[in-house]
């Protein structure tokens, strides 16, 4: 059997699957396209070095509680997405990092200073920031 053949035995079977892969990475590759550099561009440049609950702090408890369930959830659809990009195209690891900056658990800032001192998603993510005239994000030392 040739590797044609086996192909369009694959596609015969599968065609309807294939297919829908293809159009969720069409989707999610336009979707990250516009979504993660507005994301990036509105993160504060002290993001890093501010005390992380400072704003969250001063809501009400309710309001809290309705943050916290969107965020989380936001961030688990960014993550996965994030994920499911690393194996087809669109931005992958820094769309796994917006979706961990949403998501709140233990040893979360830790891992986000991890990553963004990866000098590949360092210099990709003040890029995108210097293209919308924003400074560059402060790390801190």
């Amino acid at each position: 059997m040739s590797d044609f053949s086996a192909v369009r035995v694959f596609f015969s079977r599968y065609g309807e699957f294939a297919a829908l892969l293809g159009g969720l990475s069409l989707v999610l590759f336009f979707l990250t396209l516009v979504a993660i550099p507005l994301i990036i561009v509105s993160i504060p440049a002290d993001y890093f070095i501010r005390d992380p609950g400072s704003l969250a702090d001063r809501r009400h408890p309710v309001l809290r509680a309705a943050v916290f369930v969107i965020k989380n959830s936001l961030g688990a659809v960014f993550l996965l997405a994030g994920f499911i990009m690393l194996f087809i195209p669109g931005q992958g690891l820094l769309t796994i990092m917006i979706g961990l900056m949403l998501m709140n658990f233990p040893g979360k800032r830790r891992l986000e200073l991890k990553l963004i001192r990866n000098p590949r998603i360092r210099e990709a993510v003040n890029w995108i920031r210097v293209k919308a005239k924003r400074s560059s994000l402060e790390l801190p030392e």
